[in-house]
């Protein structure tokens, strides 16, 4: 199969999984990189020099894919040919009122930062967020790609409150 062709799992000899174990993906980057980086190939053809470069990048972007849980998700949702409709809200009334008191919270908190309650709501978020990613796994392995979209949405948001949060408890 050519290189080029192979899905980002596939490149790097890697089961299609939510969850990636980053040292084994640095190491498969790091020996394809050493085989195929176009400096290895600045006395070849243009042919060679371009491959090369062509393989090099698609390494480079699988890399970003797969180390970034996000992109990741995104990425086995797209190589399952699901069509995200950007247009669709969700409907999780519990989830929407979550955005609501986290909104509220985070502007008390902009006029009042207590380390204390910080790590209270930042506890919360992150355990929001584990639960989360247990539910895309839960929905992955059942082939339900249309929850593991909604629950992408969560994703993003705690993830987003977790950085907010840390950063106002640095501050």
């Amino acid at each position: 199969m050519d290189i080029l062709k192979k899905n980002f799992f596939e490149l790097f000899n890697i089961g299609i999984s939510v969850d990636v174990n980053k040292l084994e993906l640095d190491e498969k980057v790091k020996i394809l990189q050493g085989q195929f980086h176009p400096d290895k190939y600045a006395n070849g053809s243009d042919f060679e020099k371009r491959l090369a470069l062509q393989i090099s990048s698609h390494v480079n972007d699988g890399h970003k894919v797969l180390g970034d849980i996000i992109l990741r998700i995104e990425y086995i949702l797209k190589i399952n040919n699901f069509n995200m409709d950007e247009s669709k809200t969700i409907n999780d009334i519990d989830f929407l009122q979550e955005q609501i008191e986290y909104s509220e919270l985070a502007e008390s908190l902009g006029e009042n930062l207590d380390k204390e309650i910080i790590d209270v709501h930042l506890l919360k978020a992150k355990s929001l967020l584990k639960t989360t990613i247990e539910n895309i796994k839960s929905s992955f392995e059942s082939n339900d790609y249309e929850a593991m979209w909604q629950d992408l949405s969560k994703l993003r948001f705690y993830i987003k409150n977790i950085n907010e949060l840390i950063k106002m408890r640095n501050s």
